[in-house]
């Protein structure tokens, strides 16, 4: 896994550094800076002859300081641009800039709102590296800044942001006023959670990590998940393997007219490894779902709520997870069923959809389940759950999905373009794959199954993770464009997700 910093976890790598190993904080600079240029030079060879730097008054411009020292040895002669006061740079950054213009480097300084003297260096550029501000920035961009910003993402060359995009929130991922748009983000020491969720990802673009000579975090609280940790947690079956080892899956879901999520979600768990499914719809359903099946089993609920849910707890022996909700109805007997059924079942439950919708600003009742359970609300799910509007889950999605893991005592998957995966002790987990064309009806009845069938041989928060990122693999081997896929297909190619994180290809 890739281990995720927040802005107070980068301050104490580069306190211990200093203060434990000895490093001096201009050494981490210039190690920065260096790693910094060396990237531009590997990936923009052809783009060195024209580079504008444009960096603060803030240790990321030392940053930038340093990169423009290295051209200048290496014989390009950049252009520096400071914005902000030149006697407000301190400490590192000063020592940086004063070197530079020992070596005779150009800085022009703009400290005003008049901007005419960056559109001659802007104007020649070929390739743009962004100083302006750093992780520390945990505020609005206003003024000059903010112009300067906007200006830069209007220029035509690739803009590369030292650390993290200038106007990015280092936690959250949130622009903060505004923002550059990066076409490479080259990053120091570790990998900083906002360049792992939207917009921050968006802006981030192509994103490298750059060493700085002190050791990085191994592993924390916050990663982002790897083909590679798949491959490990899945490895192949034994060959005397049989179908009662793949783990047997019940999935409570389907009211009359709307089987079809309860069949994703089946033929999912399948594809997800499961040796055998069984389909609970509710009554009057069944017959419908027969016609539909060939692969799964079904079972038909009573119609009375004791007797449906007598039939469930008795249906689940021999069975080693569940899956709660998909199209299950959101009437009041349908409500009430998922939310016995939540609470009462003993085995890993998988809860979606409708079961969701049942515990609506009630989700802290959760804690009082017997087994564990898993929660894979949508945003606006994930909203009614947390009694907030769905735009202050998208705000900061990573307190969001804690906040919602804390309260229930379950596992969180906040679905969406990079979904978070947290539990109840503070795990959080991201997978860092972008696939708009999954923003289709069905996607989320497959990955519900895929995690209970993940769930019978994993615990919950490792299912959840894995389960999310074969899923997301599966939608991107399975799509052709951006949109036009269907639900099924995500769940057919689910095996070859699997292969291709066992091949890490």
């Amino acid at each position: 896994m890739i281990p995720l910093l927040s802005r107070e976890a980068v301050r104490a790598l580069d306190a211990d550094a200093v203060a434990r190993l000895g490093v001096p904080s201009s050494l981490l600079m210039e190690n920065a800076g260096r790693g910094a240029f060396d990237a531009l030079r590997a990936m923009f060879p052809e783009r060195l002859a024209h580079v504008l730097i444009v960096g603060g008054i803030g240790q990321n411009g030392g940053d930038g300081w340093v990169v423009a020292r290295q051209l200048l040895l290496a014989g390009v002669q950049p252009r520096c641009v400071l914005i902000g006061p030149r006697d407000k740079v301190r400490g590192d950054a000063l020592l940086n800039l004063v070197a530079l213009e020992h070596l005779r480097g150009a800085v022009t300084c703009i400290a005003g709102p008049d901007l005419s003297a960056l559109e001659a260096p802007l104007s020649g550029a070929s390739l743009i590296v962004d100083g302006l501000f750093g992780t520390g920035l945990d505020r609005p961009v206003d003024g000059v800044y903010a112009a300067v910003i906007e200006r830069l993402n209007q220029a035509e060359p690739p803009r590369v942001a030292l650390d993290i995009p200038s106007g990015i929130d280092a936690n959250s991922g949130a622009v903060l006023g505004v923002a550059v748009r990066a076409t490479l983000t080259i990053t120091f020491a570790a990998h900083k959670r906002g360049l792992h969720q939207h917009p921050g990802a968006a802006h981030a673009g192509r994103v490298e990590c750059a060493h700085i000579g002190v050791p990085g975090p191994s592993h924390g609280a916050y990663a982002a998940i790897e083909a590679r940790d798949v491959a490990a947690a899945l490895p192949l079956r034994a060959a005397d393997t049989h179908k009662g080892r793949g783990g047997h899956v019940l999935i409570v879901a389907g009211a009359p007219g709307r089987t079809g999520a309860c069949v994703l979600s089946g033929h999912a768990a399948l594809r997800g490894g499961a040796g055998l499914v069984t389909l609970c719809p509710r009554a009057g359903a069944r017959t419908a779902l027969d016609a539909k099946v060939l692969e799964l089993m079904t079972t038909d609920l009573p119609a009375g709520l004791e007797d449906a849910v007598a039939h469930v707890s008795a249906e689940m022996e021999g069975k080693q997870a569940a899956v709660i909700g998909p199209g299950l109805g959101t009437d009041e007997q349908g409500a009430e069923l998922a939310r016995r059924l939540s609470l009462g079942l003993r085995t890993p439950c998988v809860l979606d959809a409708d079961a969701l919708t049942a515990w609506a600003r009630r989700s802290s009742e959760l804690r009082a389940a017997t087994g564990p359970r898993i929660l894979t609300p949508h945003p606006a799910e994930a909203a009614r759950l947390l009694g907030c509007s769905t735009e202050q889950v998208q705000a900061d999605r990573y307190a969001a999905a804690t906040r919602l893991a804390a309260d229930s005592g379950a596992v969180v998957v906040l679905k969406g373009a990079r979904s978070v995966i947290a539990d109840a002790n503070g795990e959080v987990r991201v997978c860092p794959l972008d696939v708009p064309a999954l923003a289709v009806a069905g996607t989320g009845d497959v990955l519900a199954g895929v995690i209970a069938a993940l769930a019978t041989q994993l615990p919950p928060l490792m299912a959840a993770g894995c389960g999310v990122y074969l899923h997301a693999r599966a939608g991107a081997l399975a799509a052709s464009t951006d949109r036009g896929l269907l639900a099924h297909e995500v769940a057919d190619a689910l095996p070859r997700a699997l292969h291709a994180c066992r091949t890490h290809a």
